[in-house]
Parts: C-alpha cells; sequence; structure tokens
C-alpha cells in the first residue's frame, strides 16, 4: 500500500488511471472500487475521498478516454486543414500511436460500447462522438469547398467512415495484440474521395514529400 503523500490532483488522476485499467481488464461489473484501489495503492477509504462511487469513477475513466481522443483529432485537423492526405495519415497514425501506448484503450472503448444504451454513458461520451464527427464533416466540407474533395461525396458519410477506422484499428489492438498501420493505408483510403484537383494536389505534395510520392505512384498503379 502507497504511503507516500500526493498533490490531491495527482493522486485523483492516480485512482483514475488505475480504475482505467481495472474497468478494461474486468469490465464495469466484475471491477470492484477494493480492486481499483489496490491498483492504485491507496486504501479504498481514500478512494471515495476523491470519488464518491465506482460508477463516478467509470464515467470520469470514459471521459478520460473520450477526451484524449477528441483533443488530439482536433490538433490535428487544425495542423493539416489544407490537405486531406496529409491530415488522413496523421490523424491514422495518432490512432495508432494512442492504442499502442495503452493496451486498456483498446478494451475501454467496447467497454463503453457494451455500456451505451445506459443514460449516463451516452450523456458523457456521444458528445465527444458527436465533436469528433463533426470535426471531421467540417474539414471535408471545406476541401470540398477548396475543390480538393470530389463534391459528389456526402460528407457527413464520409466522416462517419473516417471516425470508424478507429474501432476497426482498436479491434485489431485487441485481436492481434499491435497495430499495424502505415501512410500507404491512410493515402489508400482517401484517394476515392479526391477530386482531379485534389489528384494534383497529391502530386504537388508529393514533391515536398517523397514517401507519399512514393505511394501515390504505387496506388495510382494497383
Amino acid at each position: 500500500m502507497s504511503t507516500r503523500r500526493l498533490p490531491a490532483a495527482e493522486r485523483k488522476q492516480q485512482i483514475l488511471v488505475s480504475a482505467i485499467r481495472v474497468f478494461a481488464r474486468s469490465t464495469y461489473h466484475g471491477a470492484t472500487t477494493k480492486g481499483i484501489a489496490e491498483q492504485a495503492g491507496v486504501t479504498e477509504a481514500l478512494l471515495y475521498r476523491y470519488y464518491r462511487s465506482k460508477r463516478e469513477l467509470f464515467i470520469a475513466a470514459i471521459e478520460h478516454t473520450a477526451g484524449k481522443l477528441s483533443r488530439g483529432l482536433e490538433r490535428i485537423l487544425d495542423e493539416h486543414y489544407e490537405h486531406p492526405v496529409e491530415a488522413i495519415v496523421s490523424c491514422m497514425e495518432f490512432y495508432t500511436r494512442l492504442l499502442q501506448s495503452s493496451e486498456d484503450l483498446a478494451r475501454m472503448i467496447f467497454l463503453v460500447l457494451a455500456e451505451l444504451d445506459e443514460s449516463d454513458v451516452r450523456e458523457v461520451y456521444l458528445p465527444y462522438q458527436k465533436r469528433v464527427v463533426g470535426l471531421l464533416t467540417a474539414n471535408i466540407e471545406r476541401w470540398q469547398q477548396g475543390g480538393i474533395v470530389d463534391r459528389q461525396v456526402n460528407a457527413a458519410d464520409t466522416a462517419w467512415l473516417f471516425y470508424g477506422t478507429y474501432m476497426i484499428l482498436a479491434l485489431a489492438r485487441q485481436s492481434h495484440g499491435r497495430v499495424r498501420v502505415s501512410p500507404r493505408h491512410a493515402v489508400g483510403l482517401m484517394r476515392p474521395f479526391l477530386s482531379e484537383d485534389g489528384e494534383r494536389r497529391l502530386q504537388e505534395l508529393s514533391l515536398l514529400k517523397p514517401q507519399l510520392g512514393m505511394l501515390a505512384g504505387e496506388l495510382k498503379g494497383e
């Protein structure tokens, strides 16, 4: 049992991270506050000073993981708003790093989906999902207005497709213990949605980024 004193915010975060691990490995119904306290190296009484119940901890765990995804994608889309290929490559690389950095994250994703019929879970998780899909939709629409993405493409449907890619990668992480994604996959995923001008922009980008140029040539020849 840990006896080292920590600042309140640091202790609360420590308990939350431990809760995520226990929830991911035991499911919500299998987890106990005693088990979470043991994982955190604190007493159960101390845990209750920061979180009033297991349910409150679970909701905080959902907010933590969903928020990490939402903030990361927002940052990437803001950095690469001018070109969809760079944006999607960066998003997939971000997805991969996020899943590889924590073996519990993929499990949490499916745990949240399993509990999504519960109103308190929906209340916390769905706004993050709505935000991510909205960010993707807005960017696709901007790329359409700029003539990069085909205007015949439904922006909202395409946004859901790319959002769903994260779920597929999480499934790969769960199934195989690792996620193997290269920029080649991202170029191949985005290419069918590009307009003729978008294809030209891809070639221009390839001059600046030889790796993407090589991938674009490979995919065009397939």
